[in-house]
């Protein structure tokens, strides 16, 4: 009976389901002569997110940073 409930909790200790709402809030392109930068602006769960990618070389993801803003004399994450 132990080895079931430790097999039970074992296992549930491993599945990770995640849920998350994305959205784009903001697309700038800004076309050098040679390459093509695509800069995006994510909400993810009610935080800022910005992608930079190379669209002439079709590459995924060139930089991927959370967005901070300062309140109160503190650093804290950008909420959408």
């Amino acid at each position: 009976m132990r080895r079931i409930i430790l097999i039970i909790i074992a296992s549930f200790m491993f599945c990770n389901i995640g849920f998350a709402e994305i959205r784009m809030i903001e697309k700038n392109i800004i076309d050098k002569r040679m390459s093509h930068l695509v800069v995006l602006t994510f909400c993810v769960d009610g935080y800022k997110f910005i992608v930079a990618r190379d669209d002439k070389n079709k590459a995924i993801s060139l930089d991927l940073k959370q967005i901070f803003e300062e309140r109160n004399g503190q650093s804290l994450p950008a909420k959408c």
